[in-house]
């Protein structure tokens, strides 16, 4: 019996929200008609044979309804909280984090080149701040990251976040050059 309410259940889920309130107001208009619109639309005899069917039909769409409203409001409420949190991270940023993201941000960069072996550039993609633009790349010029939209936009809009940077991102060949000449 559980399996088929289950089962029922998914079935619902995967009704369009249109369709499904399409049936709510087609449901509730059948049962609800007075009986002169009822008998011009001729649903007046359908109404009285299946009233016992109908009634809790309109129930149960309803039911899904508004369990489609819920599950569409929290998404949203959870997409929200979950933004919130990534924007609260931007302002516990490290001074090398913050360096790493001054050249998309002041010089307008899309694309920073490192090695996969970078670990400042690894905990900002971590949290989701910079993401793996391309898998290809090579030993000495790194792989390009790019900064999330959501972050670029925030730390755009608040450049202050990024005050008390130090260092700067370099590709593999960069930080080598840098050992051998210091």
């Amino acid at each position: 019996m559980i399996n088929k309410l289950t089962e029922l259940a998914d079935y619902f889920r995967k009704i369009p929200a249109a369709f499904l309130i399409a049936i709510t107001c087609v449901l509730s208009l059948i049962l609800f008609l007075p009986e002169k619109q009822a008998s011009i639309l001729a649903v007046e005899g359908f109404r009285e044979k299946y009233r016992v069917f109908l009634g809790p039909a309109l129930l149960l769409a309803i039911s899904f309804c508004a369990a489609r409203i819920y599950l569409f409001c929290m998404e949203g409420y959870k997409q929200r909280k979950a933004l919130k949190a990534k924007k609260e991270s931007l302002h516990r940023l490290t001074p090398e984090e913050k360096g790493y993201l001054v050249p998309f941000i002041q010089y307008k960069k899309n694309s920073i080149y490192v090695g996969m072996d970078d670990g400042i550039m690894a905990g900002l993609a971590a949290k989701n701040i910079t993401y793996l633009a391309a898998n290809m790349g090579n030993l000495l010029d790194g792989f390009a990251f790019n900064l999330q939209p959501w972050a670029r936009e925030y730390l755009e809009k608040n450049p202050h976040l990024l005050d008390g940077y130090v260092g700067r991102p370099m590709t593999p060949e960069q930080k080598l050059n840098s050992r051998l000449m210091g």
